[in-house]
């Protein structure tokens, strides 16, 4: 992967979504069983309430969560998936987790492999503006890859996206200084690498 050593390497990961976005529904399969567990388990923690869904991509976690009930407000940073959204009958806008008014209060926010895009410093900063945005007793969905440090990756897409890798005993600290507790963190074997996923209330 060749970039500019000063780009941001968000904007350079939502590019290349935007370049790719069909390539990347087509390559994105359905719920795998451990992820609709996790939506299933967000749905029975939050009930009928209203989700604010970051980074929807194609919608298929937002499908799934609305057949449970819930009211799923649809939103990612790529212009092309809420194009992809709308072309489909669904409401979907922009909203870019670094910068975006997150509105709600909402009763749980979800971002389901969104936040692993974000550098440390800026993860810090999603789950203190998310926390500000739910309501008391609200509740954060999010799934990250599990390991250390960062990398670029091609894969799926043959286009650069960055990722941040984690550690539970991190995840745990951050959460805390941004005054959330976990709930769960459970550790999955993916397809190419493990993941976390992570719920939490405010504390």
């Amino acid at each position: 992967m060749v970039a500019n050593r000063h780009d941001d390497s968000v904007d350079i990961t939502l590019r290349s979504y935007e370049t790719a976005p069909q390539r990347y529904a087509d390559q994105s399969a359905a719920p795998s069983l451990a992820l609709c567990a996790f939506l299933d388990l967000l749905a029975d923690t939050v009930g009928f309430g209203r989700v604010l869904e970051v980074g929807s991509g194609p919608g298929m976690d937002a499908a799934y969560l609305e057949a449970r009930g819930l009211d799923v407000s649809r939103t990612d940073a790529t212009p092309a998936f809420v194009e992809m959204m709308r072309a489909a009958g669904h409401k979907a806008r922009l909203l870019d987790i670094r910068t975006a008014d997150l509105g709600g209060p909402w009763d749980a926010v979800l971002a389901q492999a969104v936040l692993l895009h974000l550098d440390r410093a800026q993860f810090a900063d999603a789950l203190q503006r998310i926390r500000q945005a739910v309501m008391d007793g609200g509740v954060l969905a999010f799934t990250v890859k599990e390991g250390d440090g960062d990398a670029w990756s091609e894969a799926k897409l043959d286009l650069p996206r960055h990722f941040t890798y984690w550690r539970e005993r991190s995840l745990h600290d951050v959460l805390a200084q941004t005054r959330w507790a976990a709930m769960c963190i459970d550790h999955i074997a993916g397809h190419l690498e493990p993941w976390l996923f992570v719920m939490a209330r405010t504390d």
